[in-house]
């Protein structure tokens, strides 16, 4: 059966009663992480380790091809520019594509004025890029503290529709900080929706254990799995990440990086792939704008949940 067949098959079974989740790459190479103490890489750096963002991302894309499964895009812009071939291709392939910024800097090392230039010079690049409309938005190693909220605030004025940044984590038991009081859909008061990263009770924590990325590599599928369908029960649609980078296990690190960061980036990239491939089979996926496209449809009359009903934890 021919590729775009088995994709309308696939979606018509998803539809017809399957949970359907929303799969998302943020796409970025190995020395875009700027959170080392010694700033980001230099020249020399990079071209030590090599650029390896189009082979892992070429490899992602025929993974999900041999799934008829399509997912959200998070391009770094820089990315994109650097590699503007690839960008069309992911477009022209039926994924979404959607903004992961300019520079890969976490919101919490950031002024606001530096964010506001940088989202609309980002979004401008990949739109002029890859031709395609960019109305999503998800922060640089994501945002975990609602002192950093007024981001959403900035990408409603820039004029994203939604965003996918949310990730609280507590490493002390009890409840993650909410937006709206919910670990589901959001809109804001400003118009626009977040669509949080999941967080699952465990044993008195909440964590992330259905949102990929590390769960995905380091814990067995089938419990990263039923994690997942259990977040489908209790609250809806799971969204799950990962990096170009997470299935290369030659892919190295920048020099100064700290240790726990090394170890963590490192686990598990050898069977990541077959992993996620697995994991697209025995589950449903489609990119976020399709995951929730009645929300992103809804009149903005129902927005209503302001920033300040984030819930700290107690």
């Amino acid at each position: 059966m021919p590729a775009s067949d088995q994709r309308t098959t696939r979606a018509t079974t998803c539809h017809a009663g399957a949970r359907v989740n929303a799969l998302s790459i943020d796409v970025e190479d190995w020395y875009h992480d700027e959170s080392r103490g010694a700033g980001p890489a230099t020249a020399a750096e990079i071209a030590a380790g090599g650029a390896r963002v189009e082979r892992n991302l070429e490899r992602l894309l025929a993974l999900l091809d041999a799934a008829a499964t399509h997912a959200t895009f998070f391009f770094l812009a820089g990315v994109a520019r650097e590699h503007p071939r690839l960008a069309r291709a992911v477009a022209a392939a039926g994924h979404e594509i959607a903004c992961h910024g300019l520079r890969h800097v976490p919101v919490a090392l950031r002024s606001r004025a530096d964010v506001r230039d940088d989202v609309r010079r980002a979004r401008a690049i990949l739109e002029d890029v890859t031709g395609a409309r960019v109305i999503g938005f998800r922060a640089p190693c994501f945002v975990r503290d609602v002192r950093h909220l007024w981001l959403l605030d900035e990408l409603a004025e820039a004029g994203f529709a939604y965003d996918s940044s949310w990730l609280p984590l507590r490493y002390a038991p009890g409840a993650a900080p909410r937006i709206g009081g919910t670990r589901g859909p959001t809109r804001l008061a400003n118009g626009l929706w977040e669509f949080p990263m999941p967080v699952s009770r465990l044993a008195g924590h909440e964590l992330p254990i259905a949102a990929g990325g590390f769960a995905l590599r380091a814990l067995p599928l089938a419990f990263v799995t039923r994690q997942i369908r259990r977040f489908n029960a209790e609250v809806g649609p799971a969204v799950v990440y990962t990096h170009p980078w997470e299935i290369d296990p030659e892919s190295p690190k920048l020099p100064g990086t700290r240790g726990y960061v090394r170890f963590f980036n490192g686990v598990g990239r050898r069977s990541m792939a077959q992993k996620l491939a697995r994991l697209v089979r025995e589950l449903s996926f489609a990119p976020l704008a399709e995951v929730y496209a009645a929300q992103l449809a809804a009149p903005p009359a129902l927005a209503a949940a302001d920033l300040s009903a984030a819930r700290s934890p107690r």
